[in-house]
Formats: structure tokens, sequence, C-alpha cells
């Protein structure tokens, strides 16, 4: 904890010493350096049915991001449940100590269509997983489907070939052949949903008419030794106030199907700068024993781009789960 309010100290003090212009959500540029400096926060409360009611600063993060020339490079560090209280019968508070290593990549741009980054990042399977910031996803919880099928970061290597134009599409490969990087720092915690060693994964997507499909196929292996494989797709299909998008995917082990998860998510624009969300999923983990349908119903407002108030309740087949959720978060 020490490490990291030194290190959002020093930043808010650079802030507002530095004389160059600074806009909201997109970063300060640190002096003559192709650098600049931003990052993240989500206060977040949760009210669940029966349960203890919950408030909690989560998901803070500190960037260091740049480009120059054909590179470009970004440092993640993040903080997750950095304070935590609840109220009720049994209220109590809690802090995390720990500062976890997010992200840490180099992207070489060989052309407009080559692209070759190593280091930690988010694995690029599914769309929800490409936009790891809260405050710029439709709501504050994610799809169970980015927990339970494949691995959210991947350590290692992943290339890229891209076509632009009317006809769209991508092309990319991941590799893994070791740890994961925030093992480095931090060995008794894994920071990823799996504690993998070994991750490769494809995927490809293109544009059709005004839908946007992708398909995504892996392999990973999680300590100490279980191996799995996973197949997902997704689709994106959005006009000028409402967007379509879904994603449906399935884990094996031994080929048989041990998980699968999907959902449909629909978000309308009401008026400027306020959405109405309606997403239902549906899992089932043999792992975990998890089995659920659910439907989630939010509400949206960003006076600006880079600040959210989100709301949403949950209704899932197994009542105890229900639950609201209220978030303030902001990128900076």
């Amino acid at each position: 904890m020490k490490r990291f309010l030194c290190i959002s100290y020093f930043c808010l003090v650079s802030l507002f010493a530095s004389e160059s212009e600074y806009q909201l959500g997109h970063g300060l540029k640190l002096g003559e350096l192709p650098l600049y400096m931003g990052g993240y926060f989500s206060l977040d409360y949760e009210h669940g049915y029966g349960k203890e009611r919950v408030l909690e600063l989560d998901e803070l993060a500190i960037m260091f991001y740049g480009e120059y020339e054909h590179l470009s490079y970004m440092l993640e560090l993040e903080g997750e449940e950095i304070y935590r209280e609840s109220f009720g019968d049994n209220a109590n508070a809690s802090h995390q100590d720990r500062v976890h290593l997010e992200r840490l990549y180099v992207n070489y741009n060989f052309n407009d269509n080559y692209d070759l980054k190593t280091g930690k990042f988010n694995s690029i399977i599914g769309l929800w997983n490409q936009n790891p910031i809260n405050v710029l996803r439709d709501t504050s919880s994610n799809p169970r489907i980015t927990e339970q099928i494949f691995p959210k970061f991947t350590t290692g290597a992943e290339f890229k070939y891209q076509q632009f134009g009317e006809d769209r599409f991508t092309l990319h490969l991941m590799v893994q052949e070791s740890e994961d990087m925030d093992e480095l720092f931090n060995r008794d915690e894994v920071y990823n949903n799996f504690d993998t060693n070994r991750h490769y994964g494809m995927g490809t997507s293109f544009l059709y008419k005004q839908t946007l499909f992708q398909f995504n196929a892996g392999y990973f292996e999680v300590k100490p030794d279980q191996e799995y494989t996973y197949l997902l797709g997704a689709f994106q299909y959005e006009l000028d106030t409402l967007r379509l998008q879904g994603e449906f995917g399935s884990q094996f082990d031994d080929d048989e199907t041990v998980a699968t998860s999907g959902y449909l998510q629909g978000v309308y624009r009401i008026v400027q700068d306020h959405e109405g969300i309606l997403r239902v999923e549906s899992c089932d983990d043999e792992k975990t024993g998890i089995k659920d349908s659910f439907g989630v119903f939010g509400y949206t407002y960003r006076p600006y781009y880079s600040i959210a108030i989100k709301s949403e309740y949950q209704w899932h087949s197994y009542k105890k789960e229900n639950k609201f959720l209220l978030s303030f978060s902001a990128l900076f």
C-alpha cells in the first residue's frame, strides 16, 4: 500500500506542478519525453439480497504510456480492492496492501498491417476483455465469460495482421511460455483468473456490413498439471443509437466440456450521455459448480468521456444472488 500511495502522490504532484495543458482522461505529457502519465479508479457500492452492503475503492491504477516512431509502450500498476467496508450486522473494514503489474508491454508497428507485441497484456479474446478500464465499459460488472473460459492476461508475445477499409480483417496469434509476469513481484498471489504457465491462442475478426464478427481458439496450462482448450465466438452490431453485442464460449478438458458461458447485450442511447443497458447471461461451470442464468438491467450517465456513473440490478435464477450495484469511475 505504501508503495502505491507514493506512486499516486508523485503522479498528483506532477499533474498539478506541470505547466503543460492537461485534459481529463487524456493523461499528462511528461516534459519533452514521448511519455504520458494517467490512471483510473472506480468507487463501487453493492447491495446484495440478504447479504452485507459493501462500499469499496476498486481498480485504482497508474499508467505510463506513449509512442515513438514505430514503438508504443505501456506500464500499468493497479491496486485491487484498495479499501473495502461492509455495513450491517457484521460490519467491518479492510484494505489490500498489494500493487499488481497489470500490463507491461512494448508494441512494434512494422507498417500499416503488421504488429508485434511483447510483455504482459490483455488477451485479445472476445470483445469485452479488450477493454480493461472500468469507466469505458458499459457496466461495472463483467460478464461471467471473461472469468470462466480463457485467461484474461497473457505474458508473452502477440503477432497481429490487420487489413483496413470496408473489408476490415484482423488475424492475431498469442504465445506464452512462462508464468504470469506479476508473479515476479507477488509470488504468493496470482493476478489473473487462471494461474497459467503456458498459453497459445489465435483469433480472427472481420467486418461484414455493420456487424463485426470475432472467433477465438486456444490452449492453456494451469498449475500444477491441468490442460484446457477453449472456443469463443463474438459479434457486435452498431447503429447511431443502438449497439448489440454478444459472446459465447466453451472450455474443454480431455475433449469434455467443463464450462460454457455467454451473454447477449443491448445498449440504447436514450439521450446524449445517457444509456440504458440490458444484458442476459447464462453460465455452467463444472469446476466451480456455478450454474446460473440472469439478467442485468443497467443505466449509465457519462457527463464527460472520462467519467461514468453507473447503476445496475442483477436478477438471478438463484434468488439469493440478486444484487444492486452503483459505481462512480473516472479516467485521468
